[in-house]
């Protein structure tokens, strides 16, 4: 399996040790907002742009529906496959939120992801981005963001 590569290199080892000890696949961490922060497993930038995509709304859309159903939002949730299996999951470091999603196969469980989320969820506070981080947060830009979070993370696209 690759290391991740990030667009905030805070991330790099919490990330890292995510994947090798809950034997993910393939995974992203993302602002709500759809940037990618770090991503591993995926060779294009298309790819993580769809999840980003994709987990951004499922976050939003999911939060929605806790909020009807239940009077609080869904801040959690596993999809199985025939082969893979799908965690998303929501993580804080200070104020800041982030969302994750992995994919991971018969060499883990969902226990396994469940328990290294909580460890990394941990890295992350003790990190806290708002010491760590020269850069700005998330302006509201979505499609900025992404292409300036996919560019740190694969090259400027001419260089893909």
């Amino acid at each position: 399996m690759s290391d991740p590569t990030v667009a905030e290199g805070w991330v790099a080892a919490p990330l890292t040790r995510l994947k090798d000890d809950a034997r993910l696949i393939s995974g992203v961490l993302l602002y709500p907002t759809g940037r990618a922060v770090g991503q591993f497993g995926f060779s294009n930038a298309a790819d993580v742009m769809s999840i980003c995509a994709l987990t951004s709304a499922i976050n939003a859309s999911a939060r929605e529906l806790g909020r009807q159903l239940d009077g609080k939002p869904f801040y959690e949730m596993h999809h199985t496959g025939s082969e893979r299996q799908v965690f998303m999951a929501r993580a804080t470091a200070g104020a800041q939120e982030f969302l994750f999603v992995g994919v991971f196969d018969r060499e883990s469980s969902l226990g396994v992801v469940e328990i290294y989320f909580a460890e990394f969820q941990k890295a992350l506070e003790q990190l806290r981005p708002d010491k760590q981080v020269t850069g700005k947060g998330p302006s509201g830009d979505f499609e900025g963001e992404l292409n300036r979070s996919l560019d740190a993370l694969f090259g400027p696209i001419g260089k893909r």
